[in-house]
């Protein structure tokens, strides 16, 4: 590959997401990961303290472009009270960035701000924010000097619009702050309408005092974008346009289901954790577990290495396949299992060696002849049960999750350690907050009056709850005599909803059917639905750049803001072309954190490109972030880069100025609020965030191809 001599090749991170929690400091994700139950970021990467390690990694690489952000809760931890050492520590490591030959790209808000901020000013939809903001902007201008070669104020500004919007088909909001419980969905959309202004006046201001301090700096931001055909695109960037239709869907679209999605039973508790990657909504984690590797009670055997060569029964279904190849030997030999209780009697048969597998299901308490088994290992991952309903049955989930904070107490019988990794944080003492209003102020129960009535009233004319349970759970399995933990909460959940625990029907699943039952034929419908509403005039119109050339109605394009760039950023990940729309329920898993079947669409990188050379003909254009999991729909992440590449340098060849390109991101870091695993790895350098205390950072492949296509470059 042949790139322009000035072309900067370079690589990124985001401060939540590499630096350690400060509980003196917190930001808005530190709340939200709290009271949401999500994975917090604990130590994160330790970057505050290694950074110099992941520049001059970078460098290495060959790399002449390092991006990393300004924690605006450390720099400003309370309003108009702002910290010199803070603003210190980020010009040190933009000095670093320079003595090691790259130039720095700072970015201002990388979905972080101050709880303050929250708390006391409205948040981004606050009157006072875009000063606020702009003022911030100043002060981190004048303590870097001419330290910063690109700033971004915002990153994907188009992804905050999902911390005020919860459709029908979501029981939480997606990221912070929330709006109040119960808020309709005119109080969304009203919602919005103050956010976009909000972040073109604060970014347009923000620039504005930035180049004050430093007359030449070049400012921009980075939208999301997603690679959609380009009649498609045209659709979604007319419909943003013209504010009264696009407002009009989105309100006609997410007040409810076209049609309510009905399966086979209504709710399904049946060991589907936390990180699967499903089409349903989950409720919250009852129990905290993880896998473990069970063997005869006569095995002479202590450690993992005792298997090597043997065969191993894996139960096919969920992430045990993947996770076998992560925690076992090499040389094993793996036997599929329909359910555990096929799997034990193999054991015990003496067909295979040891069952691989999530300890809960291993060895149950209420299992007949326990005795005969034992565990070799156990605690080898940590992970959390959800109970999975399908899509707008936001109110059934609120009852579930009551159920949960009551199911509590039957946990008390369960406390062998080598059953469960461990009990507490399990269940929170109360029901989660939807939003952050209620963390600062309290909040109630969502009314029956709101979305997901459909499905309650049902159950509730029905006179019954249909719950699935898998047939190799105690008080199922007829190895097992006594009910267990899932029948138990089967029972509290029908009493919620009917006062009632008799009023429930169980219907018993295959592990690899568990969440079959929940499908219907009509769903397809709800998922167009679903597209023509908040995913694609909100998410994926390019409202942003429509908002900088002038085309968005000024209500949500102020006139200060259009025009006020200085290049054309944009991030790119995933796409869709006209023969995979009906994948589009793929992009919403992405959305989600669940990347591995995230759609690899590269020529839709060269469509963006190619549309905003013409939207702004006189800019240069900045790749500020593309990168893959370990792979993505079957494409690994070499090919990914390769592909995308290739892309690039099409554009570049056709006259397009594109100025850079980002792998995101240099290390293994924390998702926002996802457990790590290959889910959410992006990094250039792997680090075994969970279990590794010393968080080394070990080279992927990546590493040498991404060198090599550099230096061909040169």
């Amino acid at each position: 590959m042949t790139f322009p001599k000035d072309f900067l090749f370079g690589t990124a991170n985001a401060d939540h997401q590499v630096e350690a929690h400060d509980p003196d400091r917190e930001d808005i994700w530190d709340l939200w990961e709290r009271h949401q139950g999500l994975t917090p970021r604990g130590r994160g990467t330790d970057f505050e303290h290694r950074y110099e390690e992941d520049i001059a990694a970078a460098a290495a690489i060959g790399c002449k472009l390092f991006r990393y952000s300004v924690a605006w809760a450390r720099v400003e931890p309370e309003c108009d009270q702002f910290s010199a050492e803070a603003l210190a520590h980020y010009r040190n490591i933009a000095e670093c960035v320079h003595r090691h030959g790259m130039q720095v790209m700072l970015t201002l808000h990388h979905f972080v701000w101050p709880v303050w901020l929250e708390r006391d000013h409205g948040g981004m939809i606050g009157k006072e924010f875009p000063d606020l903001f702009a003022r911030y902007a100043d002060r981190v201008a004048k303590a870097f000097g001419e330290k910063v070669d690109w700033w971004i104020t915002f990153n994907e500004p188009s992804q905050l619009t999902f911390g005020y919007i919860k459709p029908w088909w979501q029981n939480r909001y997606y990221m912070p702050p929330g709006l109040p419980r119960g808020a309709p969905v005119d109080a969304e959309a009203k919602a919005v309408g103050k956010l976009v202004p909000n972040l073109f006046r604060a970014h347009a201001r923000a620039r504005r005092a930035i180049q004050l301090a430093h007359p030449r700096a070049k400012v921009g931001v980075n939208p999301l974008v997603t690679g959609f055909p380009i009649w498609l695109q045209m659709i979604m960037d007319w419909g943003a346009c013209h504010r009264g239709l696009a407002e009009a869907l989105f309100k006609f679209t997410t007040k409810g289901a076209l049609v309510s999605e009905m399966g086979d039973v209504d709710l399904v508790i049946a060991g589907v954790t936390k990180g699967d990657q499903t089409r349903y909504e989950t409720s919250d984690p009852y129990l905290r577990t993880g896998k473990a590797i069970l063997v005869l009670g006569t095995e002479s055997g202590h450690d993992i290495s005792s298997l090597e060569g043997k065969k191993i029964g894996v139960i096919a279904v969920g992430n045990q396949p993947q996770g076998w190849k992560r925690d076992l030997p090499p040389s094993c030999r793996k036997i599929l299992f329909r359910n555990y209780d096929e799997a034990r009697n193999s054991l015990s048969a003496g067909t295979v060696s040891a069952i691989y597998g999530d300890a809960f299901y291993l060895l149950p308490m209420e299992l007949e002849n326990r005795e005969t088994f034992r565990f070799l290992v156990s605690g080898v991952s940590d992970e959390h049960y959800v109970a999975v309903a399908p899509h707008g049955h936001s109110l059934l989930l609120e009852k579930v999750n009551r159920a949960i904070v009551g199911f509590r107490s039957d946990l008390a019988e369960y406390r062998d350690d080598s059953l469960l990794t461990e009990l507490s944080g399990v269940v929170a003492p109360s029901s989660r907050p939807v939003s952050l209003h209620e963390v600062f102020t309290g909040g109630g129960s969502l009314p029956d009056s709101l979305s997901g009535r459909r499905g309650l009233g049902r159950m509730r004319r029905m006179g019954k709850i249909r719950i699935g349970i898998r047939t190799d759970a105690p008080g199922v399995s007829i190895n097992c005599a006594n009910q267990g933990l899932e029948v138990m909460l089967a029972k509290r959940i029908a009493a919620e909803i009917f006062g009632d625990e008799s009023k429930l029907k169980i219907v018993p699943l295959q592990p690899a059917e568990r969440l079959k039952v929940l499908e219907s034929k009509s769903s397809w419908l709800n998922w167009a639905w679903r597209f023509w509403g908040t995913t694609s005039l909100i998410a994926n119109s390019n409202w942003w750049y429509l908002g900088m050339s002038g085309k968005l109605p000024e209500e949500l394009c102020p006139e200060e803001a259009i025009g006020a760039q200085d290049f054309v950023g944009l991030d790119y990940y995933w796409g869709l072309p006209t023969w995979r729309l009906h994948n589009f329920r793929l992009l919403e898993d992405a959305a989600h954190g669940r990347f591995l079947k995230a759609p690899v669409w590269a020529k839709g990188l060269y469509h963006a490109l190619r549309r905003f050379h013409r939207w702004f003909p006189d800019q240069e254009l900045l790749i500020v972030e593309n990168g893959c999991t370990p792979s993505a729909s079957g494409i690994s992440r070499g090919e990914y880069m390769r592909a995308h590449l290739a892309q690039v340098k099409k554009a570049i060849a056709r006259g397009i100025p594109v100025r850079s390109y980002n792998w995101w991101s240099i290390t293994s870091n924390r998702e926002w609020g996802h457990p790590f695993d290959p889910n959410t790895d992006f990094g250039l350098y792997y680090i075994d965030m969970e279990k590794d205390q010393t968080l080394t950072r070990i080279p992927t492949g990546e590493v040498a191809l991404l060198k090599s296509i550099i230096a061909r470059a040169r």
